[in-house]
């Protein structure tokens, strides 16, 4: 099984494709950037590149973002394709592959000002029950993105999940 992982130059995708490489694995590293670690480099809000790339994978990564430190750096509107219209390019593309099994890798930046701790509590939990409320860009294209993933018209392969990643050691 070929899992194609999107971000492949960034920290997170590199740390997948270096698992993935290191197991023996098929594995398909798309980035914007080239690395050891990105065999196609091109956009994941272009379609035809996202097509094609995606015809031999049977299997989704998505980590690919703009993520907190580019909220001084970039416009909404850069958050916005990066992180909302790519998902959806790939979400449409795995579906059309007919693949699933997709990973989509978010933050919890999502939940930004639910996060502060309440009382003499140490850390805020998250749980099921706590209510996204980013507080920048990130966090609110993050959310947009994982809204694509709910309703009766979502976007989702059956196999499709969300992982909330904290801010990573070491992370760019």
């Amino acid at each position: 099984m070929t899992v194609l992982v999107t971000g492949s130059a960034g920290h997170l995708g590199e740390a997948v494709m270096r698992y993935l490489r290191a197991a023996g694995r098929s594995s398909l590293g798309l980035d914007v950037k080239p690395s050891p670690f990105t065999d196609q480099v091109g956009s994941i809000c272009d379609k035809r590149f996202v097509t094609r790339c995606i015809r031999s994978a049977q299997a989704v990564v998505h980590a690919a973002t703009l993520h907190k430190p580019h909220v001084a750096t970039h416009s909404w509107q850069d958050f916005i394709d990066a992180n909302v219209t790519g998902t959806l390019v790939l979400l449409e593309a795995a579906l059309d592959a007919g693949i699933d099994c997709f990973v989509y890798v978010s933050t919890t930046s999502t939940f930004g000002l639910t996060l502060t701790p309440v009382g003499s509590e140490p850390a805020a939990w998250m749980t099921e029950n706590l209510i996204p409320k980013p507080k920048n860009v990130y966090g609110v294209s993050k959310l947009m993105a994982e809204s694509l993933r709910v309703g009766p018209q979502a976007a989702k392969p059956a196999g499709s999940g969300i992982a909330h990643f904290p801010v990573f050691p070491g992370g760019r």
